[in-house]
């Protein structure tokens, strides 16, 4: 006989406690039904915390309930129509971590089953992560993590340290980092120049990675090099701008621009070693940030000063969580 159960919350945002409710209850019932409380006043919107449930939990089914200006609260006798206008079928068990967990199971003809009630193994609060999201990082699940994380990333001329930079900062203020893509694709394509098409698989494998690594970063994902460079990149190898790769670009942040004027370290993958070009290569990106209204810092000197000028930015940017409003929270 198949046991179905249902779970009412907000989950705005959806913290570790709520994953270890969802995971629980997943052992006591077959089918799962995630019930998700909104309005249309909600500081993160209904879609973008469903689609979080919906990646967390892909056996559950989840329901968005929008109550329109406000919140229904969760001890509202109303709950026990809604989730049987939206689950026909018996619900055999009601499974939260609050009391109201008890009348709505009654009202359901379902047995209550009220897990941690205290949040002793989580001691997570939705509103404290989403004020605070920093500060609560490790309580944030890792399909959460991109909306609350800022994103800083390196750009400069070949040699000029970028790689170097995003591991030093990542194992400063935790990582992992985004790697540079160009580089092992350069290593292993075939000889002769540079076709349009190639940019967009270095751009493709970069975005890629970075998408998977976001969710196992800090509240900063360090990034060595993206699709801006990249259009860069296409400058320089092809003579000409590719607006199709241009439109691939999604700013971060903020980025740090590294100048030229450090030693060239020679490396077979590397093109540009003459300093005319180098500067050439530094003028374009600069360009290239400023024509986009780009945010971005401009370190330069020995290779301490860089570091400690990085590290600068990176304690700014700690300072404040990323903001988001109004339709942007649905991007």
């Amino acid at each position: 006989m198949t046991t179905t159960g249902i779970i009412l919350g907000e989950f705005m945002p959806p913290h570790e406690g709520h994953v270890a409710l969802v995971r629980t209850a997943s052992y006591l019932v077959d089918r799962l039904t995630i019930f998700l409380s909104a309005s249309d006043n909600d500081p993160i919107r209904p879609l973008v915390r469903k689609s979080w449930m919906e990646s967390l939990f892909p056996e559950a089914v989840v329901i968005v309930v929008n109550n329109g200006a406000r919140l229904l609260a969760s001890n509202d006798p109303k709950w026990g129509p809604i989730i049987r206008g939206f689950h026909p079928e018996a619900v055999d068990r009601a499974i939260g971590s609050e009391g109201y967990i008890v009348a709505l199971a009654k009202s359901l003809n379902a047995q209550h089953f009220i897990l941690d009630p205290m949040w002793m193994a989580f001691p997570a609060n939705s509103i404290e992560v989403r004020e605070a999201p920093f500060s609560h990082w490790k309580l944030i699940p890792d399909h959460v993590r991109p909306y609350f994380q800022k994103r800083l990333t390196l750009v400069g001329p070949e040699s000029t340290g970028k790689s170097y930079m995003a591991d030093f900062l990542a194992k400063k203020f935790g990582g992992p980092y985004v790697p540079e893509y160009g580089r092992p694709y350069e290593k292993y394509r075939s000889s002769g120049d540079y076709r349009a098409e190639e940019l967009h698989f270095i751009v493709d494998g970069h975005v890629a990675h970075r998408k998977t690594l976001s969710l196992k970063a800090g509240p900063i994902l360090f990034e060595d090099t993206d699709p801006l460079l990249t259009a860069v990149w296409a400058e320089m190898l092809l003579g000409r701008s590719l607006p199709d790769l241009e439109a691939c670009i999604d700013l971060p942040d903020h980025y740090i621009l590294l100048d030229a004027n450090v030693p060239w370290e020679e490396d077979p993958l590397r093109y540009y070693s003459k300093q005319e070009l180098r500067q050439e290569f530094f003028a374009k990106i600069k360009s290239k940030l400023e024509a986009y209204g780009a945010s971005y810092t401009l370190v330069y000197g020995s290779w301490s000063e860089r570091e400690a000028q990085s590290v600068a930015v990176v304690k700014e940017m700690l300072k404040t969580p990323k903001l988001h409003g109004g339709v942007d929270a649905q991007k």
